[in-house]
């Protein structure tokens, strides 16, 4: 005498099953990704942006020691395709800042030999110059006239530039603008 086993159901999935769940997952996979480039792309514009906001704030260290501490500004130009601005500094040498369009710098040079790129990838950079202000109890400040003494009048020099960097790869383009209005502290009344 002999008992037969009964026999089990097989128990598998169906063509349905197997397809509905293959795209639950795919959808889950792709919002996955999707969010994972995003915050990839994200980091490397924060990054990018923190990489140009350190060049620009070391030009505008740099450059707001330098006039704060001079004696005088010696000459100033703006046009269209390049601007520069020339003064004595405190330690009594001649240094010239310079925005060429062309190339997108701005360099500093001075009598003494040195030389040094400031900042690349500069679109816009602007210099005003303004004087002191009157007697009046007002402290606004007052474009420089344009008589033949206007260099003993500057006490205020304003500028502001504009820069950008780009990540290739990704074309990730980070812009950055910087404002300051300095004012020459150690400037020589003659």
């Amino acid at each position: 005498m002999s008992i037969n086993p009964a026999s089990r159901a097989q128990v598998a999935y169906t063509l349905v099953e197997t397809m509905v769940g293959v795209a639950v997952f795919s959808l889950a996979a792709m919002a996955l990704a999707t969010i994972f480039l995003f915050s990839i792309r994200s980091y490397a514009a924060m990054a990018n942006y923190a990489l140009l906001d350190q060049k620009n704030r070391q030009a505008m260290d740099q450059l707001t020691y330098e006039i704060r501490q001079a004696q005088k500004v010696v000459d100033y130009v703006t046009n269209a395709t390049s601007s520069s601005l020339i003064i004595t500094n405190g330690s009594g040498v001649r240094v010239t800042y310079t925005f060429n369009s062309n190339n997108q710098t701005v360099s500093r040079t001075g009598t003494d030999g040195s030389s040094a790129v400031l900042l690349t990838n500069c679109a816009l950079l602007n210099f005003s110059l303004y004087m002191r202000p009157p007697t009046n109890g007002s402290f606004d400040v007052y474009q420089v006239p344009t008589n033949n003494n206007w260099q003993q009048e500057v006490k205020v020099v304003q500028l502001s530039w504009k820069t950008s960097m780009s990540i290739p790869p990704a074309r990730i383009t980070s812009e950055d603008i910087q404002t300051a209005r300095i004012v020459i502290r150690k400037q020589q009344d003659n």
